[in-house]
Parts: C-alpha cells; sequence; structure tokens
C-alpha cells in the first residue's frame, strides 16, 4: 500500500516541476503617467516573433541589434510599451529573455539530446 501512495506522491510531484505556462516578473516602471507593476509572460507567438526579428534585419547585426530584438519581443509578449522594458534592470531583462528562450528553442533540448 505504501508503494502505491509513493506512486501517487511521485506523479503530484511532476506536475509541480512542469515548466510553467507563465512568467510574472515584478517591476516598477511609471511610463506615460501609468504605473506598471508586473510583467506578465507567456509563449510568443509566430507573429510577435517574426516582427521582432525585424530588428534583426541588417546586413551586419551586432549584440546590439540582438539586445533591441530581445526587448522587442518581451515587449510584445507582456503587451507592454518598449520603453518599459526598456526600464528594466539586467536581471529583469535576463530573467524574462531566458523565459521567452526556453519556449523559442523547442525544436532542440540545449544539451543535444533527442
Amino acid at each position: 500500500m505504501d508503494a502505491l501512495v509513493d506512486q501517487f506522491d511521485a506523479s503530484s510531484r511532476d506536475d509541480e516541476d512542469a515548466d510553467p505556462a507563465t512568467l510574472d516578473i515584478p517591476i516598477d516602471v511609471n511610463f506615460q503617467k501609468k504605473q506598471f507593476d508586473t510583467l506578465r509572460l507567456r509563449e510568443p507567438k509566430a507573429k510577435e516573433i517574426a516582427k521582432a526579428e525585424l530588428e534583426l534585419n541588417v546586413p551586419q547585426p551586432t549584440a546590439y541589434h540582438f539586445r533591441r530584438y530581445q526587448m522587442a519581443l518581451i515587449a510584445a509578449v507582456a503587451k507592454v510599451p518598449p520603453e518599459v522594458v526598456g526600464e528594466l534592470t539586467n536581471t529583469q531583462l535576463v530573467r524574462a529573455w531566458r523565459f521567452l528562450q526556453e519556449r523559442l528553442d523547442v525544436v532542440s533540448p540545449p544539451t543535444g539530446e533527442a
């Protein structure tokens, strides 16, 4: 009987470890007399990715262009003005990008395993 109970306990722990569908990042940004307290992220839509990728549409993209791409995608997904994303701390920006990056890299796992 204990083995059966342990089996159910293990399955509930797996559910808790599942990747969350959204991420809420607390922020404190005031833009155009509007206060933004939370940056809510979810998996990006194809059209949001395509629009953000326009920031990379230059002959020789640099780190600057990639940062603009990151910020544009975060703004689009969170449905906030790009200026709000520009006011995030680097820690907040990196956290937001890592969340989105995990959803962009669904084709191949980071370790190369299939």
